[in-house]
C-alpha cells in the first residue's frame, strides 16, 4: 500500500505541474466538449490514472479530498482543481466495486466537515457508486449528518438538485422496517401525532383541531381572534389536562430522536410556533420555564447550518415578552445571557422594556424582582432530602454549583444508590434539574451586574438591601461585591457587607443612616490610597469577588490619544485568531459577524452602551485588505467555509447619537470598560503585531501596545506585579521566582529564565546572550494550577506569566519537542 500511496502522490503532482495549459475558454459548448476531451486523452497525469492498478486509484480517492481542499482554496488553482476533479471521477470509476467500507467512511467523514470542498468533488456521483447493503452502522451515521446538512430552509424551500442528493442520501440511510414519519410529519410533530392517535376518536379530533390552530399561526404575533379560538378549544379539552400535554411536548425539544446537527423541519416548526404561544397564555411561572428552555433549544448554533430554529426561538422570546409573571422575565434574562444572535438580543431587550414600562418600573428593577428566591443560605448551599439519603447543593468560588450526597449517618457518598434513584427518580431529577437552573440564573446576573459597571446603575437602599444583601441568589453576589453609598447632599463612601454590617475599606463599621442611593464601586471613582486599602481588604479577608473588582485594570486616556483626538490606536496593529476573537466579542456582549475575502470584508466590532446613547467600534481588517501579498501568506488562510482565519486589529471609536465623539468626550468609566475589553480581545486571540501595517491617516497606528504612554504602561505593570506577588506565596514555585522590575525572573534546573510581566514574552539566559523563547499554547494550559485556590481572579496575561513560570521552574520535566529544542 505504500507503493500504492507514492504512486498516487506521484499522479497529484504531475497533475499539478501539468494542468497550466487546461483549455478554459470557448466560443461554443461542443468546441469545450471536443477541446476538453483532446487535452484530457494527452495529459500525462491522467493517462497514468488510467494505466494505474485498482489499488493505486483507491490510494488516489483515499487522498484526494485534502488534496483538493488544498487546491481549491487559491483561485489561481482552478485548472488544477478542475484536473483533479477529472481524475476522481475516473478513479470512482476504476476503482473496485463494491468501493471498500474504510475508503466510504474516510471520504464521507471529510466531505462533511469541509463543504466547501464538498462543492468541487463529485460527491452525487460518488454516490451513485454507494449500495445500501454495503453500508455500515458508521458510514449510516455519517450519510445522516450530511442528509442534515442539505435540509431545506427554515421556509421549506429547496432547489431541484440539492432535493436530489437529499433523496439519494435518504434512499442510503432507510432500514428496512424502521418507522418513517408520515407525510407532513416531522419527528416531533410525529410523537406528537402518534400519542393522540391513542386516544379516543372525539378527543382526538379535538386535538387535532388544535395543532392545525397552530399551525395556521403565520403572524409573527397573534392575534385576539387565534388566541380567543385557542383558548375556547383548550377548555373543551379540559385545561389542566392539556397544558399538561403541551408542557411535555414541548419538553421534547425541537429535535427528538435527532442528531445534535439537525434543524427543526418546517414539518415541526410551523406547530412548535403555535404551541409556544398557546403556552404562553396560561401566564404560569413553569410554562415560563418550558418557554425559556425550548427557545434556548431553538437558537443553539450549529456549525454551517445556523440555528436549530431561528423561527421558533424568537417566538420563544416574544411569547415570554407577552407574559405578565416574574419567571418570565428570569427567562428573558437567562437567554440575554446564553443566545448571542443580535436579532434574538434586539427582541429580548424590547420585551424587557415592554414587560419594565407595563409595571411601572425600569428594566433594571423588574429583573431584579424577576430572580427566583431559591432555598439558599448566606454561603449559597441548601439540602434537599431524597429519601434516606440528602443531597447537599453548594457554590464553588468560580460560581459552579455542585451536588454532595451523604447517607443517613451523614457520611458522604461517591453516588445516590440504585434504590433511591428508582423508587424516588422526581426527586432525585429535580436536584440536578434545580442545580443546572442556579447556575444558569447565577450566571445570568453575574453578567448583568458585571456590564452595569459602565452603566453607572444607581438604586435606591431601601432596594439595594433585599435585593443584593438578603436575596438568598443575588446576595451571594452582593456580599462579596463593593458598594458606594451616597446621598444627594453630597455624602459618599465605599463599603463591603460582612458578618451583618457595612464595612468601609479600613474594616470600620459604616454608619449608612445618612444614604439614600447606592451604586456598584469601580476603581476609577476611588482615591488611589483607597484603592490600595480595598485591595488589601478584599486579600486578607479572602473575599472571591464574582468578577474582578478590587484588582480591576483600568485604562485612562493617553497623549497619543490626545493628539488622534477622534479614535484610539492603542490596541491597533495585532493579528488575531478570527474566530477565537469572535467568540470573545459575543461573551463581552460585542456584534460580530465572521469575514472571509470573499464576503462581508467590512465589519466592525460593535457594542451598545444604552444607557449612556452611546456605541462604540473596534475595527479590524483581513490582513490582505491591508496588504494584497498577504494573500498568498499563512496570514491569508481560509478555513472550510471560506473565513479568514486572522484579523488585524485596528481604531476604537466612539460614538453619541450615532455621531463621532472626541475620546476625551468619553465617560472615564465608559472608556476604561471598553479599553478593557478590547485588551482581553488583543490578549488572548493575539499571534503577533502585524509588521506590514501603516498609518493611512484616517486609521491608527500601532504595534502591540502602541499607544500607552509610560503612566498607562506603569499603571498595569504595577497591578500585575501586585498580584502575583500575592499568589506567589500560593504556589509550589515561589522558592524558585523573583520578581524584579517589569520581569518574573524563574530559576529552573536546565537555565535562568526571565518573563516580562506587561507583554507575557519569555526570555532564556545563557552565557552567550538571550534567546526568546516560544511556548506552544497547548503546553500551557496543561500547567497543573490551581487558580480556585488563589483569593483573587488574575487578569488573562497574568495568569499566562504564571503558567509560564510555573513551566519553566520544572523545565526538567518538559516533555514538547518544539520547546526542548528552543532549550537546547
Amino acid at each position: 500500500m505504500m507503493d500504492a500511496n507514492r504512486e498516487a502522490l506521484t499522479i497529484y503532482e504531475t497533475i499539478c505541474a501539468t494542468s497550466a495549459d487546461r483549455p478554459f475558454a470557448f466560443s461554443t459548448v461542443e468546441q469545450m466538449h471536443r477541446e476538453l476531451a483532446a487535452w484530457q486523452a494527452h495529459n500525462r497525469a491522467l493517462a497514468h490514472l488510467r494505466q494505474a492498478s485498482q489499488d493505486v486509484q483507491t490510494a488516489f480517492l483515499s487522498q484526494s479530498v485534502e488534496w483538493l481542499k488544498a487546491e481549491s482554496r487559491e483561485h489561481s488553482n482552478f485548472r488544477v482543481t478542475s484536473t483533479l476533479v477529472d481524475a476522481i471521477l475516473y478513479a470512482l470509476q476504476a476503482a473496485p466495486k463494491p468501493l471498500p467500507s474504510g475508503l466510504v467512511l474516510k471520504l464521507l467523514t471529510e466531505l462533511r466537515e469541509n463543504v466547501l470542498t464538498r462543492y468541487y468533488f463529485p460527491f452525487d456521483q460518488f454516490l451513485l457508486f454507494l449500495t445500501r447493503d454495503q453500508i455500515t452502522d458508521e458510514t449510516r451515521a455519517e450519510l445522516r449528518k450530511l442528509h442534515l446538512q442539505y435540509a431545506p430552509s427554515a421556509r421549506g424551500k429547496i432547489d431541484e438538485r440539492t432535493l436530489q442528493t437529499r433523496n439519494r442520501l435518504a434512499e442510503l440511510i432507510r432500514v428496512e422496517g424502521e418507522k418513517e414519519c408520515d407525510p407532513g410529519r416531522g419527528p416531533w410533530s410525529q410523537i406528537v401525532f402518534d400519542e393522540i392517535a391513542a386516544k379516543d376518536e372525539i378527543t382526538a379530533s379535538a386535538w387535532r383541531g388544535l395543532l392545525d390552530h397552530c399551525r395556521a399561526l403565520e403572524q409573527t404575533v397573534p392575534g385576539t381572534k387565534w388566541k380567543k379560538g385557542s383558548l375556547d378549544v383548550m377548555r373543551a379539552l379540559g385545561e389542566s389536562e392539556a397544558w399538561q400535554a403541551l408542557e411535555r411536548w414541548l419538553a421534547l425539544g425541537p429535535t427528538p430522536g435527532q442528531p445534535a446537527e439537525a434543524t427543526s423541519p418546517i414539518e415541526d416548526s410551523a406547530y412548535q410556533k403555535g404551541v409556544v404561544w398557546l403556552l404562553s397564555l396560561s401566564q404560569r411561572p413553569e410554562m415560563a420555564s418550558a418557554i425559556g428552555d425550548f427557545g434556548v433549544a431553538c437558537l443553539r448554533k450549529i456549525r454551517m447550518l445556523g440555528a436549530v430554529s431561528q423561527k421558533v426561538g424568537f417566538a420563544c422570546v416574544q411569547a415570554l415578552g407577552s407574559m405578565e409573571c416574574s419567571e418570565a422575565v428570569s427567562q428573558l434574562a437567562r437567554l440575554r445571557a446564553k443566545v448571542k444572535y443580535t436579532v434574538a438580543q434586539r427582541l429580548i431587550a424590547k420585551c424587557l422594556q415592554e414587560a419594565a414600562e407595563r409595571n411601572g418600573l425600569t428594566v433594571d428593577e423588574l429583573e431584579d424582582f424577576a430572580v427566583a428566591s431559591y432555598p439558599l443560605d448566606f454561603e449559597g448551599k441548601t439540602e434537599t432530602a431524597v429519601g434516606d439519603v440528602s443531597a447537599i447543593t453548594w457554590l464553588s468560588q468560580e460560581g459552579r454549583f455542585g451536588v454532595t450526597w451523604k447517607d443517613a449517618d451523614g457520611k458522604v457518598i461517591k453516588s445516590v444508590p440504585a434504590r433511591v434513584r428508582k423508587t424516588f427518580a422526581k426527586e432525585w431529577k429535580a436536584v440536578s434539574g434545580s442545580v443546572n437552573e442556579m447556575e444558569q440564573v447565577y450566571s445570568a446576573q453575574r453578567y448583568r451586574l458585571e456590564f452595569s459597571l459602565a452603566c453607572l446603575r444607581t438604586m435606591t437602599l431601601a432596594h439595594w438591601r433585599p435585593h443584593f444583601i438578603d436575596h438568598p441568589l443575588l446576595g451571594l453576589l452582593g456580599r462579596r461585591l463593593i458598594w458606594v453609598f451616597s446621598n444627594e447632599q453630597g455624602w459618599e463612601h465605599s463599603g463591603l457587607y460582612c458578618d451583618g454590617q457595612v464595612c468601609d475599606s479600613c474594616g470600620e463599621v459604616l454608619d449608612l443612616s445618612p444614604a439614600t442611593k447606592v451604586r456598584l464601586w469601580h476603581p476609577l471613582s476611588s482615591e488611589v490610597s483607597e484603592l490600595r486599602q480595598w485591595r488589601e481588604r478584599i486579600f486578607t479577608a479572602g473575599v472571591r469577588q464574582p468578577f474582578r473588582q478590587a484588582f480591576r485594570e483600568f485604562y485612562q486616556v493617553t497623549d497619543d490619544e490626545r493628539r488622534t483626538k477622534m479614535y484610539s490606536n492603542r490596541f491597533a496593529g495585532i493579528v488575531m485568531r478570527q474566530h477565537q476573537f469572535s467568540s470573545l466579542c459575543r461573551a463581552r456582549g460585542w456584534n460580530y459577524r465572521l469575514m472571509g475575502s470573499a464576503f462581508d470584508g467590512f465589519n466592525a466590532p460593535t457594542k451598545l452602551l444604552a444607557s449612556w446613547n452611546m456605541h462604540v467600534e473596534f475595527y479590524v481588517d483581513l490582513p490582505s485588505d491591508r496588504e494584497p501579498s498577504l494573500s498568498r501568506s499563512a496570514f491569508g488562510e481560509h478555513s472550510d467555509l471560506g473565513i479568514n482565519v486572522f484579523v488585524c486589529s485596528d481604531q476604537v471609536r466612539f460614538y453619541r447619537d450615532r455621531r463621532e465623539i472626541a475620546i476625551e468626550d468619553v465617560p472615564a468609566i465608559v472608556y476604561s470598560e471598553v479599553m478593557r475589553d478590547v485588551d482581553l480581545f488583543t490578549s488572548i486571540s493575539a499571534v503577533g503585531s502585524d509588521e506590514s501595517w501603516a498609518d493611512q491617516g484616517d486609521r491608527g497606528i500601532g504595534i502591540l501596545y502602541p499607544g500607552t504612554d509610560r503612566d498607562e504602561l506603569s499603571a498595569l505593570l504595577a497591578l500585575r506585579i501586585e498580584m502575583l506577588s500575592r499568589v506567589l506565596p500560593f504556589t509550589t514555585i515561589a522558592p524558585h521566582c523573583i520578581i524584579e522590575k517589569g520581569w518574573l525572573a524563574v530559576q529552573g534546573k536546565l537555565g535562568t529564565y526571565r518573563v516580562n510581566i506587561p507583554l507575557d514574552i519569555v526570555l532564556r539566559l545563557t552565557d552567550t546572550g538571550v534567546r526568546r523563547l516560544s511556548i506552544p499554547q497547548k503546553l500551557l494550559e496543561s500547567v497543573p494550577i490551581d487558580f480556585s485556590a488563589f483569593p483573587i481572579e488574575l487578569d488573562h496575561r497574568t495568569e499566562m506569566v504564571l503558567r509560564k513560570a510555573h513551566l519553566l521552574a520544572n523545565d526538567w520535566n518538559i516533555d514538547s519537542p518544539d520547546l526542548i529544542r528552543q532549550l537546547m
